[in-house]
């Protein structure tokens, strides 16, 4: 009993909190609508700061083009769309200001996620940096690719951006212990066996939403320490109609799978299963990326996108 009041009591915190600083509610009216004293709410509303529910930030002004978001949002059919203004000048270069932005969204906009599935990658590495540390404890942060355990110190920080998402966003995790790319099929089919890999990807499906990053034709570098996809063979991709790959998979132009040789090779979310998650937030940005982003809209990959100005001019362009 005493843990589900503490859970419930930590639901309140959040939605009290919710309600006073986003939804602009004064203390008066949380307390009728909560059926709580002002006093309790003010209580709430302290504790919730002090818990790091409510965190104050300053750093570099979060600058968007809400009218360029909603002409791209309605020419591509997406449900949100953020993209952050180009500035000649910045505190952040760009990569780490694109995942700032994506940062400030995700954290306004988890209410009513349970489970967040997230696809490692370098893009994402630099939204997991950006976060404000928080608490959530109704919140599972999944991975939908394999990662190895942290006790393999391989130097790719991108095997832990997983982790790293959910211990500043303050959730639960759920690792998906094993390889993302195997050269021994054998061996793969062996991780398979493994019940917490097959509780993990049986997991990644039913998220509510998946955090993804995007890979362009340019390079496959796979788990960081060996490249199972040459460019010659990314290449013969091109040549074959690939346009770009997510979660290892490659897809062409509109959004239709392109078997490829690690297809049978890597453990992590399909295609298929990405799409049963009813949020899919990609962020991505720069030139290599344009031809990619299209097909991934095509084939309903992103319905959440998160870019910079000059990748959404480029985009529009396509259209």
């Amino acid at each position: 009993m005493a843990s589900d009041h503490a859970v419930r009591h930590d639901q309140l915190v959040q939605k009290v909190a919710h309600l006073y600083y986003m939804g602009g509610a004064n203390q008066m009216e949380i307390a009728a609508s909560e059926n709580l004293s002002r006093a309790t709410v003010s209580r709430l509303l302290a504790e919730a700061k002090r818990r790091g529910v409510v965190q104050i930030r300053i750093g570099p002004p979060v600058d968007r083009m809400p009218a360029l978001e909603d002409t791209l949002k309605a020419a591509f059919g997406l449900d949100a769309c953020v993209i952050s203004m180009d500035r000649p000048r910045s505190l952040y270069e760009k990569n780490n200001r694109l995942g700032y932005v994506a940062a400030r969204y995700l954290e306004s906009h988890l209410d009513g996620v349970r489970q967040l599935g997230v696809a490692a990658s370098r893009t994402l590495s630099s939204v997991a940096k950006a976060l404000s540390p928080g608490v959530r404890p109704g919140l599972t942060v999944i991975d939908l690719l394999a990662c190895p355990s942290r006790l393999d110190r391989s130097g790719d920080e991108r095997i832990h951006v997983g982790e790293h998402i959910c211990q500043q966003l303050g959730g639960n995790f759920i690792p998906l212990p094993a390889n993302f790319l195997y050269r021994d099929p054998a061996a793969r089919l062996k991780a398979l066996e493994s019940p917490e890999v097959a509780h993990g990807l049986a997991l990644g499906p039913q998220s509510d939403m998946a955090l993804l990053g995007l890979g362009s034709m340019q390079r496959f570098d796979g788990t960081g320490t060996y490249s199972p996809v040459s460019p010659g063979a990314l290449a013969a991709l091109a040549d074959s109609g690939a346009a770009a790959h997510l979660c290892g998979h490659f897809f062409d132009h509109d959004g239709v799978e392109v078997p490829s040789v690690v297809t049978d090779r890597l453990i992590g979310i399909t295609l298929a299963g990405l799409l049963a998650i009813p949020r899919r937030m990609m962020v991505t940005a720069g030139p290599a990326k344009v031809a990619p982003l299209a097909a991934a809209i095509r084939g309903g990959f992103v319905n959440e996108l998160v870019t910079d100005e000059a990748t959404a001019r480029e985009l529009l362009a396509t259209f």
